[in-house]
């Protein structure tokens, strides 16, 4: 191995050498079986213990046998939506002047972690492996540590190496395709202004590479020093109809499953307006936004990806948020169970935005018939899944009703 290999390996690997539960087991059974023979005169036991102790050197001495290999991992995309095919690939390189023994290959997608055996590597030839990434589940998922695992084969001992800083893999909400909503009204045209937008804009959408032309002040420099490229904020123009979605969060209104099937129908409704080039303002309950950003959240898809349910029941945080989004255009409030006085109290926001459509997700163990409602001047769909939500959606708006 060249020096510069070596420096690389030495820089990459934390290396660790520890006994497992197995090894210890046996440790202690072959000094017990020793102990007894030599007190109570029986030869067969203090062989059997000179055996076993056998058996340990024989383990430690074939996991000192240590590969010198460099990992690199490789993903064809750094965002995918919840259950989709992603293939992850694994490079294996072996600098060393001799042929690398076989070892184990780990990987962790969040908390699952995947398992590679590695065949025998030739010295200076390179190997690629790929694996299935796990997608099952929304989230903000960890990539790494990458690391080669040597164990002996009665699994008395293990050699591992971290091969790789962590990564990042966004897994989306699934969508599903809608009809966009009619555009609406702008109730304020003459709107507020903002110290960092510019003329005609004042509600924060999303964050985006810098492209030359950017007004500098709408650097985000918190993103722009953790990622290393240059980041802007990005703002809706208020003279044109915006559609403010609004995402509740409360946990006594959803059980876990509805909960994300809420998710997915709220991503739905914004990407319907998004893929128009129309303007559109998520708001999600209880959300940080720095933190959101903090986390590496560029995106409305990215945000809905970190969306949890909150523990506070209060409707106070969620009106609160509903008055804080500017009047003018649709308004969307993605929910669970609704009750009378919640949707009395949503229906006074038709005086600010037209249409009003509450989507209402209460999950399988709560009343609820599914379909479309007309009541108190609000269109109210009701369904258990995202995808009956989107199929009531659809005909809704076919329909006129909203």
């Amino acid at each position: 191995m060249t020096k510069s290999a070596r420096g690389a390996f030495r820089r990459n690997g934390v290396q660790r050498f520890s006994v497992t539960r197995t090894g210890r087991a046996l440790a202690g059974g072959a000094v017990l079986t020793y102990l007894a023979g030599v007190a109570l005169g029986y030869p067969l036991l203090t062989t059997i213990a000179v055996g076993t102790c056998t058996l340990l050197l024989g383990g430690m001495t074939a996991v000192l046998v240590r590969p010198v290999v460099v990992l690199s991992r490789k993903l064809p995309r750094e965002r995918v939506s919840v259950g989709e095919p992603v293939e992850g690939s694994i490079e294996v390189r072996n600098p060393s002047r001799r042929p690398a023994p076989a070892f184990t290959a780990v990987d962790h997608v969040g908390d699952v972690a995947v398992e590679l055996s590695v065949a025998p590597v030739p010295r200076g030839r390179t190997r690629a492996l790929s694996y299935a990434v796990p997608t099952e589940h929304r989230g903000r998922m960890r990539l790494g540590p990458l690391t080669v695992e040597r164990r002996d084969p009665l699994g008395l001992f293990l050699w591992a190496q971290r091969q790789t800083a962590d990564g990042v893999l966004w897994v989306h909400p699934r969508t599903h395709p809608l009809r966009p909503l009619p555009a609406g009204t702008v109730l304020d045209h003459e709107g507020r202004t903002d110290d960092n937008a510019r003329l005609g804009t004042i509600t924060f959408a999303a964050l985006r590479e810098y492209v030359p032309g950017d007004d500098p002040r709408r650097i985000h420099w918190r993103s722009t020093a953790r990622l290393g490229t240059l980041v802007v904020r990005e703002y809706i123009d208020t003279t044109e109809p915006a559609t403010s979605v609004l995402l509740d969060t409360r946990a006594d209104r959803y059980d876990p499953a509805a909960f994300e099937e809420a998710v997915e129908i709220t991503a739905s409704v914004v990407g319907s307006v998004a893929g128009l080039g129309r303007p559109v303002v998520l708001r999600v309950v209880g959300e940080r936004l720095d933190e959101i950003l903090t986390a590496g959240a560029t995106s409305t898809l990215d945000r809905l990806s970190l969306a949890q349910r909150t523990e506070d029941t209060a409707a106070v945080g969620m009106f609160g948020d509903l008055e804080r989004l500017s009047a003018g255009g649709a308004l969307v409030v993605v929910t669970g169970a609704v009750d009378t006085a919640v949707l009395a109290r949503l229906a006074r926001q038709r005086r600010r935005f037209s249409p009003v459509v509450v989507v209402s997700l209460p999950g399988d163990g709560t009343p609820g018939r599914p379909g479309i409602r007309r009541q108190l001047g609000m269109t109210t769909l009701t369904a258990r899944t995202a995808v009956e939500a989107a199929a009531a959606w659809n005909r809704m708006v076919t329909g006129g009703t909203a």
